[in-house]
């Protein structure tokens, strides 16, 4: 079961990703009802997560445009085997999907290669829905065809709060429970790069902005929730520079080791501390945006076409409880509904079926679902 927030859907095939967590939601997930267009903002004020590395060396050619735009890979090839790969894989792609693309090899390279893409997009569009999964890869001095393949989030918000933590560490300074769970926000924020609300390029903090000028603007302001803005901002600011301490992140195995339990809620953040920190052992330098090659770069969109990229839907916020969770979660509702597509880690699989070290997603789920039995956690507390 998820127990983050359901964003509005697209008409997305794939089936919901199951996660393992067993905890019954307090106040269930729901898809959030469908409002009249709210405000909305320039997406130039959203900053979008850089890949993990540069998208013209993860693909030859991502939108099967005329010309061969990424120059620097194709320098670097050895134009005889890149021709050759080519061409071995193209007629794998045209076998699987019976169709016959022109026969380019008398022009010169790399015009041959391009007008073969051309033809070979034209007649993909005919013959399949899916044809823009359908990539041509270079990756290790290899080139070849490959289908996409997306882990699906489930079309959640995986809103991480600071406020419940904020409020143990106030109680208690030296909480065990606190700083093992301040260990785990560490690693969530110094080596997965996760977004933090406060940041002035994070999503979150220009929607906390956007709903604040657009509450200040209300005759009738709700006092409470004025507060509760009030209140987001100085707790965040706090638990930024704790979170950004190296010393926390180093104190994880220390703190995880020494950690004795003595309430039920301590036993489920142990149980995630040993999730996030056999993650964080077995993948030390790993982001959250690894397999993340934002569709803007990929795709051929209309002028006024926006994605839902990580950071819209991963983050760092205040709380996940009280009215002013509700009333972001509602605006956030409003904005992303005019998305067209959501950015999701991707992997590409070869069409030759060769064996590529690390292509799965094994990262990612246990990740996510570390996120989502976190979001249990302080749903299911009393903070």
């Amino acid at each position: 079961m998820s127990h983050a927030k359901t964003i509005c859907q697209h008409g997305k095939t794939t089936e919901k990703r199951t996660t393992t967590s067993a905890t019954p939601s307090v106040g269930r997930i729901r898809p959030l009802a469908k409002t009249q267009k709210g405000c909305r903002r320039d997406p130039q004020g959203q900053t979008s997560v850089t890949p993990s590395c540069h998208v013209a060396n993860a693909f030859l050619r991502t939108q099967f445009l005329p010309r061969l735009q990424e120059t620097e890979v194709v320098q670097s090839c050895d134009k005889t085997k890149l021709e050759r790969e080519f061409y071995d894989s193209l007629s794998i792609v045209t076998e699987k999907y019976g169709i016959t693309v022109q026969d380019s090899k008398a022009m010169p390279f790399p015009y041959n290669i391009s007008a073969s893409l051309t033809d070979l997009r034209a007649k993909l569009k005919r013959t399949t829905i899916d044809w823009k999964e359908i990539r041509l890869i270079h990756h290790r001095n290899r080139t070849f065809f490959a289908h996409e393949d997306r882990f699906n989030t489930g079309m959640t918000l995986y809103y991480i709060p600071v406020a419940p933590l904020h409020t143990i560490l106030e109680e208690n300074q030296s909480s065990q429970t606190g700083l093992l769970l301040l260990s785990i926000y560490s690693y969530l924020y110094q080596v997965l790069g996760m977004p933090y609300y406060r940041n002035d390029d994070c999503y979150l903090n220009s929607t906390y902005e956007s709903y604040e000028e657009m509450m200040s603007e209300d005759e009738d302001q709700d006092e409470d929730i004025s507060a509760e803005l009030k209140n987001a901002k100085t707790v965040g600011d706090i638990m930024k520079t704790k979170i950004c301490d190296a010393e926390n992140l180093t104190a994880f195995e220390t703190r995880l080791k020494a950690f004795k339990a003595k309430s039920n809620f301590d036993k489920k953040a142990q149980k995630i501390a040993k999730q996030v920190y056999k993650i964080y052992t077995k993948y030390p330098t790993e982001r959250l945006d690894r397999k993340y090659y934002p569709l803007r770069f990929r795709e051929e969109e209309a002028q006024d076409s926006y994605y839902v990229t990580m950071d819209n839907y991963v983050s760092f916020c205040a709380s996940i409880k009280g009215s002013l969770f509700e009333c972001i979660c509602q605006f956030i509702n409003e904005d992303l509904q005019e998305y067209g597509d959501i950015d999701e880690p991707t992997r590409f699989l070869p069409y030759d079926e060769r064996v590529i070290k690390g292509n799965n997603f094994d990262f990612e789920k246990q990740v996510f679902d570390s996120l989502d039995d976190l979001i249990a956690l302080w749903q299911n507390s009393n903070f």
